[in-house]
């Protein structure tokens, strides 16, 4: 499994808030939406805001969860025309090196 070192250096410097920020997400998750659904928004987000490590982490949970590289690839793509194309370019080295391992 992927990890993102610095939410892992995080979670061992303040397991609290490491325990609570995963009850957030457990908190905001809803049953509406399947988990490849929310990996997918979820990535469409970290690539907004150029979040590399968590995109890498996210990715293998969207491939987990169902989802295609090609899904994976459109879902990071739509977020250009909102998010902007620098976003985007920022995280695309890592998604590459992500999608073809």
């Amino acid at each position: 499994m992927v990890k993102n070192p610095a939410f892992e250096e995080f979670k061992e410097t303040f397991p609290e808030s490491g325990v609570l920020f995963g009850e957030l997400f457990n908190t905001v998750a809803g049953v509406a939406l399947d988990e490849k659904t929310k990996q997918l928004v979820y990535l469409g987000i970290l690539t907004t805001v150029r979040y590399a490590p968590a995109v890498r982490v996210h990715i293998h949970k969207a491939l987990e969860a169902g989802a295609t590289k090609e899904e994976i690839q459109e879902a990071m793509m739509l977020t250009i025309p909102a998010g902007g194309l620098c976003n985007f370019l920022a995280v695309f080295p890592d998604v590459k090196d992500e999608l073809q391992r």
